[in-house]
């Protein structure tokens, strides 16, 4: 098994909540950082769900920046530089738009989505853009109930401990609302991880999957 290099002082955390709520969980962390003068970085597994996360951060006043393999090396610059000199709080990335470049360090780094093809390098990785030497950070994973397979599977991978995080979920159920009026405004907003079949909320299965353009 890999040995995980990260300082002692990153603290490491994990979500868990439902699926429906996961943007709502997302916008409060962001607005909870920002409040605080704190810089997060979002790791998606798509081009798709970076654009869309992005522009719904954006529309709830968010400031935020986001890293697409499509961008050109001055645009992203001029997106990273927004983060540095902290005009923006959140940067949302794949992790291949993340390695093209160096990114400023962070204080807190959001692992979004949940898939197989998390192990220690990505997350060593990730969790590597996490402040300067003495500081301290947070790693934080969200986990939905359609995730415990992987995670299991994770936490014997990583062997790093991961303690629960706490939220005010009168706080979250705020961002709820006020997701579902940014999605009303705007459809593309709203998250397609899940389609609902047969009046049952499901998972996106691998079929479904492999026909998005993933970000590893």
């Amino acid at each position: 098994m890999m040995t995980l290099i990260i300082a002692t002082m990153v603290y490491h955390y994990y979500l868990f909540l439902e699926h429906r709520l996961k943007d709502a969980y997302l916008v409060h962390l962001c607005k909870e950082a920002q409040r605080t003068g704190q810089t997060t970085a979002i790791f998606t597994q798509s081009v798709s769900e970076t654009r869309r996360v992005s522009r719904l951060l954006d529309a709830l006043k968010i400031g935020v920046v986001s890293l697409q393999i499509d961008l050109s090396p001055s645009a992203r610059a001029a997106s990273l530089d927004k983060l540095r000199r902290k005009e923006c709080h959140a940067l949302v990335t794949t992790d291949v738009a993340a390695t093209l470049g160096p990114i400023p360090d962070v204080d807190r780094i959001i692992n979004l989505t949940l898939t197989w093809k998390m192990n220690p390098e990505i997350y060593t990785k990730r969790a590597s853009h996490i402040g300067h030497a003495g500081t301290s950070g947070q790693v934080m994973t969200f986990v939905t109930q359609y995730d415990m397979e992987v995670y299991d599977r994770q936490n014997k991978v990583l062997g790093v401990p991961l303690v629960e995080y706490t939220v005010d979920m009168d706080s979250v159920m705020s961002c709820r609302e006020q997701v579902e009026e940014a999605a009303l405004e705007d459809p593309s907003l709203r998250d397609t991880g899940l389609l609902r079949a047969g009046g049952r909320l499901k998972p996106v299965g691998p079929e479904r999957a492999a026909s998005s353009t993933l970000g590893y």
